[in-house]
């Protein structure tokens, strides 16, 4: 028998995951969380395998296990299909990393059951560091706006999702500790539920409302014993410390900002639709001067508060074309973005005022189904749900019931589920590191793992050297596949230092926007975060540098990999016009047109090639379709006057 790992190397895997990995961002690239936490996580990772559990066993060969590297295969093989192979390797690795951390984490776990108290009193200091975050974020805005509380996550939204997804080891940490910890625990999770309603996610309110109900109810109906007075007065007291914060903040706000705040509270409203009343509202609200920060801030003046369920589910529709056209294998791993402009219905909404486009459909489910077809779709079923349908048959069936914590872990992981229904959670490390964490303390309190390696398990008759050898070269592999997942995060990380300088040159020097396009890109890293590819910024600096024949190639090459971008599109059809290919230019902005009907840039390109052809009726008619603007003013005057007459 082996010995069990030794505390030291669970406090350091804890910390290095709750804080490090989670809490790291880097502003020398685009995306200031991403990528730092991939690669830290990944070399945490594999200082595990090749440290404390290099003589230990990590894979149990369970149904569980082999479903999610099958899912992580799938997700691998899609890069055959995808148009940007790159994207989806990055997305497959991801999810590898994904399961790297359940197996990690449950290879310790089983080694040393201190390990979940550890993992849980870690993760509340690390909590307890965010909100102090948090809190000083808020202290330095002259007014409150929710959408600038950015504390471990990049945005509001993803932050709720990182608390709702953290109060099930909160709770847990309740129940299995005395004394302090105890009360930290109390502590922690009403200061997460108060920033879950005051950063006003509707989407952690749905979570949360769903994960508490069901908690609720199955204590009601299997947990009665645990109603017992001391626990309902800590409750009690816990209520009251919340409601007290939350009117406290409610109070401290202005009378707009009391008001925006009391209009998130009615979630269903999140589901309104709009009707033109509401869209001309919107456009005049955008077309007021904006006011100073004595009256309002600029966050006032956004578009209805229910704007973004609508636009979600504008591109939840234009999902739906995606999986009719790929229904079995889907359009690759990390390439929703990269399709989802070619699907015309539902079209992008008027009111917007500009092209408007997401790079996530904001719905992990559709999002899996889009890009991994149904095959896919059903395999990330079994690695996301089969651990929830678990629990719950074991909460009801067993005599007596599993530990507390079973029904904290899968109650709020199904709340989770549900915000994932409205964001991308999954697309992040934080949440990947505390979803798989919870999902191996979930099955560890069901002793899943060992059932149902059982249930698969063959007569064996391999020598005892044999299945060693076995169990070295999957250990050797897993440590390769995580050594090609450091040098992916190394170039991706180089790709985006020169994605920033590029992005912080462009309007200012085109030749240093050439130099750090062709710098950022590499065989693993094309496509900007923004969905643009390298080839087009650096099109466009050769444009305006005059040297159209460069810019053609740039758009020629960027167009392999975003064959549906209406920006590159539109910058395309007037690098041909230039180049005096006028009907392949027309042609390429028609087609601009018929993705997005209200792309403007693309009418006012068209209508000014047609005008310079002498076709001043065409050229009237594109104009005229273009939104009211002092640009589409000017441009009708010169088609009325008695000179537009091109020569």
């Amino acid at each position: 028998m082996t010995r069990p790992v030794r505390q030291i190397w669970l406090y350091i895997f804890a910390i290095g995951m709750l804080f490090f990995v989670n809490l790291i961002r880097s502003g020398i690239i685009v995306d200031k969380s991403l990528l730092p936490r991939f690669f830290l996580l990944s070399l945490l990772l594999l200082g595990s395998w090749l440290g404390p559990l290099r003589k230990k066993r990590i894979f149990q060969n369970s149904f569980f296990e082999i479903s999610f590297l099958l899912f992580y295969l799938w997700n691998l093989v899609s890069s055959f299909w995808a148009i940007a192979p790159s994207e989806s390797i990055m997305q497959s690795q991801m999810v590898f990393l994904s399961f790297a951390v359940f197996a990690t984490v449950a290879a310790f776990q089983r080694n040393n059951k201190a390990f979940e108290n550890i993992f849980i009193r870690i993760h509340l200091v690390a909590l307890i560091l965010s909100f102090g975050l948090a809190f000083y974020k808020m202290s330095t805005l002259e007014f409150y706006d929710p959408y600038k509380i950015v504390s471990v996550s990049a945005n509001n939204n993803l932050y709720a999702g990182f608390l709702v997804l953290s109060l099930p080891f909160v709770l847990t940490g309740y129940s299995i500790n005395r004394g302090f910890w105890k009360f930290l625990s109390v502590a922690v999770a009403v200061l997460s539920v108060f920033f879950i309603i005051i950063i006003q996610s509707r989407a952690a309110y749905l979570a949360l409302a769903a994960g508490s109900i069901t908690a609720a109810i199955v204590m009601g109906l299997k947990y009665r014993d645990i109603l017992t007075r001391k626990n309902l007065l800590t409750g009690t007291v816990a209520i009251l410390l919340l409601a007290s914060g939350v009117t406290g903040f409610y109070l401290s706000l202005d009378r707009t900002r009391q008001n925006y705040f009391l209009s998130k509270v009615p979630v269903w409203q999140y589901f309104k639709s709009y009707d033109q009343e509401s869209a001309e509202k919107m456009l005049a609200l955008r077309n007021k001067e904006k006011a100073t920060n004595s009256q309002l801030t600029e966050f006032d003046f956004a578009e209805a508060y229910h704007e973004n369920a609508s636009l979600r589910m504008i591109f939840w529709g234009k999902s739906e074309g995606l999986v009719k056209l790929h229904p079995i294998t889907g359009v690759g791993a990390g390439s929703w973005r990269l399709h989802v402009p070619a699907i015309k219905e539902p079209p992008n909404p008027e009111h917007t005022a500009r092209n408007f486009t997401y790079s996530q459909p904001h719905n992990e489910w559709i999002g899996l189904l889009s890009e991994l077809g149904l095959i896919g779709f059903l395999l990330a079923l079994c690695v996301f749900f089969l651990p929830l349908g678990t629990a719950f048959r074991e909460i009801f069936r067993k005599i007596p019931a599993p530990h507390i914590s079973t029904v904290f872990y899968a109650s709020f992981i199904l709340g989770f589920y549900l915000f994932a229904s409205f964001d991308f959670p999954f697309r992040r490390v934080e949440h990947n590191v505390l979803l798989f964490s919870a999902l191996v303390f979930l099955l560890a309190r069901l002793d899943f793992h060992r059932r149902d390696a059982e249930t698969l398990r063959l007569p064996d008759r391999r020598s005892t050297a044999l299945r060693l050898c076995v169990s070295a070269v999957k250990k050797t592999l897993f440590a390769l596949i995580l050594i090609f997942t450091l040098i992916l995060a190394t170039a991706r990380l180089h790709g985006e230092y020169y994605t920033l300088k590029m992005f912080q040159q462009e309007g200012k020097n085109d030749d240093q926007v050439i130099e750090y396009a062709q710098k950022a890109e590499n065989v693993f890293y094309k496509i900007t975060p923004n969905t643009l590819p390298l080839a087009w910024f650096e099109g466009v600096a050769w444009y305006h540098k005059g040297d159209v024949y460069k810019a053609n190639a740039c758009f020629e090459k960027a167009l392999e990999i975003t064959p549906f971008e209406v920006r590159l599109l539109n910058d395309y059809g007037a690098s041909l016009f230039s180049l005096k290919r006028a009907a392949e230019a027309k042609t390429v902005l028609l087609k601009t047109l018929e993705m997005d009907p209200f792309f403007d840039d693309a009418r006012f390109n068209l209508g000014a090639m047609y005008y310079f052809t002498g076709n001043r009726d065409s050229a009237r008619f594109h104009i005229n379709k273009c939104r009211n603007s002092q640009k589409k003013i000017d441009f009708l005057k010169e088609l009325d006057a008695p000179s537009a007459y091109p020569q």
